[in-house]
């Protein structure tokens, strides 16, 4: 299992946004909204309108890229550039062009009778999970600017689009989340029972509920990031938990863009050793 990670330092929060071509009432400056239901949308999904540059003001680290509730398809493709200039001449980062999504169910693995074509989630399913392009960097690079490109000619929907952009540094603490985490479906749904037995659902929306601790922090770590992402966010700022980043299959499943649904306290159980755990909700 890997260790999980955290991002909740965004630099895209504050990034001049432009190239590409975006709609007038949907623009690239979306991506810097936490609610990924107001998307920022492409005019058209030719390569010519689907590319942003992000400014982030001054050279900042980013470890961590992660493109939120996308609507590109099983054929679909992104590609990120990082460098100290706008012109992107030498670039820090090029990771050229990647697949945007998960392979998920390894080959000759699955349920008997279906098939998905490398792997990939049917589009039906990753529907329901409001699917992320995510790309962690093995170490981090100091950078200015970031291009993001992709590549959709055909999307059906004529136009590609997406609700959050995350990029920034993540922390992977030294010693992994304690054995006891959970992930679960709530569903705020309510049933009510007429005279005569029938039932009646006021449906609503499931989203994810991801809950970890933390019982050997150092205090470095407690201090310098698990107190500073709660005084940061609070329980309204957004934030990526990655639960198990090695676990290429079930990622998207536990791996949640949300906010805290809770504080919590910080303790100290033993000497030199910190204990602090997390409730992050996610966000539809």
């Amino acid at each position: 299992m890997g260790t999980v990670l955290i991002a909740y330092r965004n630099h895209a929060d504050a990034a001049d946004y432009s190239g590409g071509g975006w709609s007038a009432e949907l623009p690239a400056a979306n991506l810097a909204d936490r609610q990924p239901s107001r998307v920022a949308r492409t005019a058209s999904s030719g390569i010519a309108d689907t590319s942003v540059d992000l400014d982030f003001g001054a050279q900042k680290p980013v470890r961590f890229v992660a493109l939120v509730r996308h609507n590109l398809t099983q054929s679909g493709r992104w590609r990120l550039r990082l460098a100290l200039t706008a012109e992107f001449t030498e670039p820090l980062l090029d990771t050229g062009w990647m697949a945007i999504w998960p392979v998920a169910t390894p080959f000759g693995v699955g349920v008997w009778g279906e098939f998905h074509w490398g792997g990939r989630l049917p589009s039906e399913e990753a529907a329901t999970y409001g699917i992320a392009a995510i790309h962690v960097l093995p170490v981090p690079v100091i950078a200015r600017h970031l291009r993001l490109e992709l590549d959709d000619p055909d999307n059906p929907d004529g136009h590609l689009q997406a609700g959050r952009l995350v990029v920034g540094p993540a922390w992977q603490p030294r010693v992994n989340l304690q054995y006891g985490w959970s992930i679960e479906q709530v569903d705020d749904s309510r049933t009510v029972r007429s005279r005569g037995g029938q039932s009646y659902v006021d449906v609503q929306p499931k989203y994810r509920r991801l809950r970890f601790a933390f019982d050997f922090l150092e205090r470095d770590e407690v201090f310098g990031h698990a107190y500073e992402l709660e005084r940061l966010k609070g329980v309204g700022g957004d934030l990526v938990v990655m639960a198990d980043p090695d676990d290429l299959q079930h990622r998207h499943r536990h791996t949640v863009y949300g906010v805290l649904a809770e504080t919590s306290p910080i303790a100290n159980p033993t000497f030199g050793r910190f204990a602090k755990a997390f409730t992050v909700d996610e966000l539809l």
